[in-house]
């Protein structure tokens, strides 16, 4: 069975080890690696840039938000 080092993809993408599961877990679900071996391998390639990567992240957790609008029964138009 074949050992993963991660001390390596951490070197070339500038993620803590603590960010690294969370990045590991986006390029699972986002179908950009298969399991997370591969997806480690692809990071110690230099295949991914890590800012890119957690700003990735980020934008896939933000939503926009509907503006709400109150009106006021005085609002309306007076004759």
């Amino acid at each position: 069975m074949g050992r993963v080092f991660i001390e390596k993809a951490m070197h070339h993408t500038g993620i803590n080890r603590t960010n690294l599961v969370g990045v590991l877990t986006h390029l699972i679900r986002s179908g950009q690696a298969k399991d997370q071996g591969d997806a480690i391998k692809r990071l110690e390639s230099g295949e991914f840039d890590g800012i890119d990567l957690q700003e990735q992240i980020i934008q896939s957790y933000q939503t926009e938000k509907p503006e709400i609008v109150v009106l006021d029964e005085d609002d309306g138009y007076h004759d």
